[in-house]
């Protein structure tokens, strides 16, 4: 399906060339491909009809910040196996413990107003204390979300408190930058930039 769209868009551009219909020397042909930027790029790049100059330009909006959900396994490196130029995602929200209110749930400060929630829920990955100290959450989901809050299951072994920060993997960066104006940047434990949105 991606290869037949990419095959009309270069053919489309051909007649058009050949009809006369571009205003300027330069033509710039398009697509997006944060999934199959592999297809995208292999097409857009391949020698154009003699005479045409063709300057392809990729759109993969996720190279940025990738995900913890759709893009991790809809990657060319996830489809084709590959874990040495796996990408790994950038962006990260953390919220913190207030309640307890029954065995095996945890509720979180983060819901719909700080969260991408559209493609999946936000993934639980880990805890980090008060003391610093950081240890990896298995086998937890979010399985509900309001406005405010998050609603982490919690399997058997999973040692969460009242008052500790809980890391979450986003599914879907883009509904995660419009939700922040200022999304600090950090290097190791260190917040050393903010980037400022404009949605």
């Amino acid at each position: 399906m991606i290869d037949d769209f990419l095959h009309r868009l270069r053919e489309v551009t051909t007649r058009l060339h050949d009809a006369d219909l571009f205003e300027t020397d330069t033509i710039v042909v398009t697509a997006g491909g944060s999934c199959f930027f592999d297809q995208v790029a292999d097409a857009l790049t391949r020698p154009w009809k003699p005479g045409m100059n063709v300057l392809p330009v990729l759109r993969s909006g996720c190279y940025i910040a990738h995900d913890d959900g759709f893009y991790r396994w809809m990657s060319p490196f996830s489809r084709e196996g590959d874990t040495e130029r796996k990408l790994r995602p950038a962006l990260h929200a953390w919220g913190r413990v207030t309640s307890m209110p029954e065995p095996g749930l945890a509720l979180i400060t983060a819901g719909k107003r700080d969260l991408s929630f559209d493609a999946w829920l936000p993934e639980p990955q880990a805890v980090r204390r008060d003391d610093g100290t950081t240890h990896e959450l298995r086998d937890c989901v979010v399985d509900a979300v309001n406005d405010q809050h998050a609603f982490i299951r919690l399997a058997p072994g999973n040692d969460i408190r009242v008052g500790d920060w809980v890391r979450l993997g986003l599914a879907f960066p883009c509904t995660a930058f419009d939700k922040w104006q200022l999304i600090p940047v950090t290097r190791g434990e260190m917040v050393v930039d903010f980037v400022r949105t404009f949605f």
